[in-house]
């Protein structure tokens, strides 16, 4: 994907993502769907956003991003954590943290210049390819897109 697409796709599946959570009542917020309920997933997002600021700053810096720990277990820990961490909170309060935690994200990744988005500093991801913030950027949307379709799913075989 060309790096000033990265942006417009990031934003369009948030969107997705957030109009298909709105669009869910809040009796449904913590049923189980797939292991996980819906607010674990926007937990998770939550989280996610975070972690992708401190992985693009590590590559910036040439360091590995901490989270690829966590890979040989598929981020099972990792997860975990996000889902404790904002447990207790309603569908607005989630809400908000995700739209502030993307916020955070978006106006980091548009501070950047064009080529430290593609470059890799020197950082192998833990697959062996070059780590680069443009693949964060797109992993990042491919999870919306993913869970967004994962919930509307869900909803369809209610």
């Amino acid at each position: 994907m060309e790096t000033e697409n990265l942006l417009p796709a990031l934003k369009l599946a948030y969107n997705d993502f957030y109009n298909c959570i709105i669009s869910l009542p809040d009796s449904l917020l913590l049923s189980e769907m797939s292991g996980w309920s819906p607010r674990d997933v926007i937990a998770h997002l939550i989280g996610w956003n975070k972690h992708m600021i401190e992985a693009s700053s590590a590559i910036l810096h040439g360091q590995t991003p901490a989270y690829y720990a966590d890979a040989p277990n598929d981020y099972r820990n990792i997860n975990a954590q996000m889902a404790i961490t904002f447990s207790s909170r309603s569908k607005e309060e989630l809400l908000a943290e995700m739209e502030s935690s993307m916020q955070t994200f978006r106006q980091f990744i548009a501070s950047l210049q064009p080529d430290e988005l593609v470059d890799s500093h020197g950082v192998l991801h833990h697959s062996g390819r070059p780590a680069t913030i443009a693949g964060i950027i797109e992993s990042l949307t491919q999870d919306y897109q993913q869970h967004t379709l994962e919930i509307q799913q869900w909803r369809e075989n209610l």
